[in-house]
């Protein structure tokens, strides 16, 4: 058989769609810590939902409250409320990827009447771009590089 009738054989047996939804979903499954620290920084450094809107500003009695700390008008960096971004999650499965955190006033925070959003967990589109481009494409290519050049 010719390289090029190896290589046709090989993508026809290696890579229908149950392979390639397996490649995705192991490499979803390996980069969960990244995707919860992405959110967890935009919330932080941005004061972004996941649809890029405002998540909320310091108010003057935050400014009081934190002896100048954290200025009345301020965008929120939610490190006020201990725990909440370092215990932030991404979990993959079932094909369904759920973001949250495991700190225990998780309810709290959301139910702050002074957030503007409560659409804290996830990723903007921008940021699942970047996933895509900067780790999906190079890993899924990789990996149908490597069938193809496999000899069965």
């Amino acid at each position: 058989m010719g390289v090029i009738e190896n290589h046709l054989s090989n993508v026809q047996r290696n890579l229908n769609a149950l392979a390639i939804e397996k490649i995705i979903f192991d490499f979803l499954k390996s980069i969960q810590s990244h995707l919860a620290k992405t959110n967890a920084e935009r919330l932080n450094n941005k004061s972004q939902d996941v649809f890029g809107d405002p998540i909320g500003f310091y108010s003057r009695a935050t400014e009081i409250i934190t002896l100048g700390q954290k200025k009345a008008g301020e965008p929120y960096d939610m490190k006020d409320t201990g725990e909440f971004l370092s215990k932030f999650y991404a979990s993959v499965s079932k094909g369904i990827i759920t973001f949250g955190s495991t700190d225990p006033k998780t309810d709290d925070i959301l139910d702050n009447p002074n957030l503007l959003s409560a659409d804290l967990f996830g990723l903007t589109d921008g940021e699942l771009k970047d996933v895509i481009n900067q780790r999906l494409l190079p890993y899924f290519l990789k990996q149908v590089e490597n069938t193809l050049t496999q000899n069965n």
